[in-house]
């Protein structure tokens, strides 16, 4: 049996602002989905926990979580297919108010045929999200330069940072799979959804 596919989606290329060479995603969502879907979506794709304020940009309209004292409009509301204009559109994700990540989203195209059981679906990307709290683009810089050099030369605070981000921690590093898999039980799970 064959799948039915729609042209309910988009392809949009997000982008985190500040950072040589860039880090970025490209991933198909529905063009259905809320800004909210889509800020639990790029949570999921740079490895962010989602325990921060968040407000996406789109002309001079803000839109933030349903919140006390949220002064944006309410992103569980706002559709993507009345915000979007076509190709070529540009709009911003803040996250993280302290650190200031923002993410530049350019809309590839906006007619895209898709398996509408298999959206969202990241299709590429490129390097490892910074790690969550690590002082924005700044203390990203800092820590790419001190994860380089030798333990040994570190003074205490560099140190301690570089084990704080984890052994593990390698700035080039993505894996595509596993992130699109973890994308996928998200969208199957509901977990896109909510608050």
């Amino acid at each position: 049996m064959q799948r039915k596919k729609s042209s309910s989606a988009l392809r949009l290329r997000i982008t985190l602002e500040g950072i040589e060479p860039p880090i970025w995603r490209s991933v198909i969502f529905p063009r259905n989905g809320t800004l909210h879907e889509l800020h639990r979506a790029i949570q999921m794709m740079f490895d962010w926990y989602d325990y921060h304020l968040y407000q996406f940009e789109i002309g001079n309209r803000h839109f933030e979580a349903p919140d006390e004292g949220s002064e944006g409009e309410d992103s569980t509301e706002a559709r993507l297919s009345k915000l979007i204009t076509g190709p070529g559109q540009t709009f911003i994700y803040l996250y993280d108010f302290g650190d200031g990540w923002a993410h530049r989203i350019e809309v590839e195209d906006a007619h895209v045929s898709a398996d509408p059981g298999w959206i969202p679906w990241l299709v590429d990307g490129a390097r490892r999200g910074p790690p969550e709290d690590c002082g924005g683009v700044d203390g990203y810089q800092r820590l790419i330069e001190a994860a380089k050099a030798p333990r040994e030369s570190l003074d205490e605070d560099d140190r301690e940072f570089v084990e704080w981000a984890g052994d593990d921690f390698d700035p080039e590093k993505f894996n595509v799979a596993q992130a699109r898999h973890a994308l996928l039980l998200a969208a199957a799970w509901g977990c896109l959804k909510r608050r």
